[in-house]
């Protein structure tokens, strides 16, 4: 079975069994008005009756500026990581039952009124088949994802984007602004990089 191996400037990160699993998705996210400016988080699992359940394998990984991740679908795994239920990360937290998270006006006007605690963001992604994509903030863009979806109809292959939003796409329900959209094979990465 494949697995999912990150690398952080180079040096091993992780490596992401996906035996068993429906679906990991490996994303970076970040926004004008969140701290730290872009955080990794990688997370999945098996949602059929007997399977694992929503498991993490990287909560809240800062990403700083000037940092480069690449995300590479490989063959076969090694030694990896085990993924975590959200009660073993955070034991101490009361369980969530919350089921509607649509964002109500008096929501969506918290959002609007937080402080800008970037000026801008810079961000690149690339593929190892060659594609290239960057994107900068502006006034329609004051957020953007980078992620690596795998689900198990497809096990030789995962998806790629880069999008930019804002908060009126989120409310909107629409996607953003898509800079990059690809498809990974086996052996095939994708790197991402934050430059400012």
């Amino acid at each position: 079975m494949p697995g999912i191996t990150i690398e952080v400037n180079g040096s091993h990160f992780i490596t992401i069994d996906l035996a068993g699993m429906d679906v990991v998705d490996v994303s970076v996210h970040g926004a004008l008005d969140q701290a730290p400016k872009a955080v990794l988080d990688a997370h999945g699992g098996n949602y059929s009756d007997g399977g694992c359940g929503h498991l993490i394998w990287v909560a809240e990984q800062s990403i700083l500026p000037g940092e480069a991740l690449s995300v590479k679908l490989i063959e076969a795994c090694g030694i990896t990581a085990r993924g975590r239920t959200i009660q073993e990360l955070y034991p101490d937290d009361e369980p969530v039952s919350q089921t509607d998270f649509t964002i109500s006006e008096e929501m969506a006007a918290e959002i609007r009124a937080r402080p800008r605690l970037h000026e801008a963001f810079s961000v690149e992604a690339t593929t190892s088949n060659g594609q290239l994509a960057a994107a900068i903030s502006n006034e329609l863009n004051t957020s953007f994802t980078f992620g690596v979806l795998w689900d198990f109809t497809r096990p030789n292959q995962a998806r790629v984007r880069l999008t930019t939003h804002c908060l009126d796409d989120v409310l909107a329900r629409k996607a953003g602004t898509n800079h990059l959209e690809a498809v990974l094979s086996l052996g095939d990465s994708a790197s991402f990089s934050l430059n400012s």
